[in-house]
């Protein structure tokens, strides 16, 4: 046979003959001869060694692989069960995954792209010749290009600068650092920046309360981009602006923003108060916000901000039409309870979002702007209320031990 060798394949004498196997994968048993043939003066004579190498035996409990795979698609490669010759069982329903190359230590499946808004899944049966179990694989293709945590909240500038000789600040200066928390290439198009509606230092009771369930905002600006646009290298980071000026040419204490990646732009409706654009900085595409003017950032940090990606098919007319937060509160005062409408204000999934921080400050906490299941906490700049010290001070995002932004879901 040509699975194995013999040696000496020939010799006088009385010898000793050494017969070597190749490896085996298959699931059934092989056979083989060897014949050995004698000759001296007073003849030939012959004889037969059977061989029978016996089949690779299935594990007794074949492992189940986890495979998650993000809404575009694309090739997946997969580490094969070791030792076995195998063939990989697509089910005749599941017509968004082909199977492509394989070989002995990995197979290679092929995604379409999902573009349902929602998660599909399956399970293929990897086998041997007998189709016998040898692995199983739990596919879940996410209707998301990202996943919770891949994208977090790095850095959040909003107290501002104090002015040379001066005790206000230039809101304009204010800034949000979005970081790709992976090892691999993230594409930041279509992510939404929000600021949340929910004020934290207001006594309100929302009826009902939303938050187990949706952010509530009232600012919306989206990273443009058609899927590829805006890579973020591992570890990396995008500087989003409210202006990107550069201020340190009027205030020594303040940051050159010229070098940010996107700024937020507001077409004021008044024209005391109007934005100031840096041309050669791409604006955020504006979803909504509730000024009429341009919007800041809260000074004092009393609003939550999180970043989400929407399922495909969800554009801006789409958003503002099926998510609009309607509903009413109770202001709860010194003068009694009064009963308002929730105004300016949109709903988004919690699904959807990547990450929320909230923020407050001790002295006039009431409740966060975000569910306990996106962040249980709230960070400060600010030990009480208007604390003089807060300006110049941001909320920044730590490092853990393995060099990568800590994510506990609880600032």
């Amino acid at each position: 046979g040509d699975w194995f060798s013999v040696s000496p394949e020939s010799g006088t004498g009385n010898t000793e003959i050494t017969v070597t196997a190749d490896g085996y994968t298959d699931a059934i048993d092989r056979t083989g001869t060897v014949r050995i043939i004698a000759e001296n003066a007073a003849g030939t004579a012959t004889a037969s060694l059977t061989l029978i190498q016996q089949r690779k035996t299935p594990p007794g409990r074949p492992e189940t692989k986890s495979l998650k795979v993000r809404a575009r698609g694309g090739e997946v490669q997969v580490d094969a069960p070791q030792g076995y010759a195998y063939a990989v069982n697509i089910p005749s329903d599941i017509t968004w995954i082909k199977a492509g190359e394989q070989n002995e230590d990995s197979f290679t499946l092929l995604f379409d792209e999902n573009a349902a808004g929602t998660d599909r899944t399956a399970v293929l049966n990897v086998v041997n010749s007998e189709g016998e179990m040898l692995m199983s694989v739990d596919v879940l293709q996410s209707w998301s290009n990202l996943f919770p945590g891949e994208f977090v909240i790095e850095e959040i500038f909003f107290t501002g600068n104090l002015l040379e000789g001066s005790t206000s600040t230039n809101s304009g200066e204010q800034y949000i650092k979005i970081a790709n928390n992976t090892d691999e290439v993230l594409y930041a198009d279509g992510i939404m920046l929000m600021e949340a509606k929910i004020n934290s230092a207001t006594n309100n009771t929302y009826n009902p309360d939303i938050r187990p369930e949706y952010c509530g905002v009232q600012a919306i600006y989206v990273i443009p981009g058609n899927g590829t646009d805006v890579p973020v290298q591992p570890h990396e980071s995008i500087l989003i602006a409210n202006n990107a000026q550069n201020f340190r040419a009027d205030n020594p204490t303040s940051f050159d923003l010229t070098v940010a990646d996107f700024e937020w732009y507001d077409e004021s409706a008044s024209s005391a108060y109007l934005d100031i654009d840096n041309p050669d900085v791409p604006n955020m595409d504006k979803w909504f916000c509730y000024s009429m003017s341009y919007w800041s950032m809260h000074n004092r940090g009393f609003h939550g901000y999180c970043i989400a990606l929407p399922p495909a098919g969800v554009d801006m007319d789409t958003f503002l039409s099926d998510y609009r937060w309607e509903g009413t509160y109770t202001m709860h005062t010194q003068a009694g309870d009064f009963e308002m409408d929730i105004t300016n204000a949109y709903k988004v999934p919690n699904s959807w979002v990547l990450d929320a921080v909230n923020l407050s400050v001790e002295e006039v906490f009431y409740m966060l702007s975000f569910d306990t299941s996106l962040d249980a906490g709230y960070a400060h700049c600010g030990i009480t209320d208007m604390d003089p010290e807060r300006y110049g001070k941001s909320v920044r995002r730590k490092i853990d031990a393995d060099g990568y932004f800590a994510d506990t879901n609880n600032s």
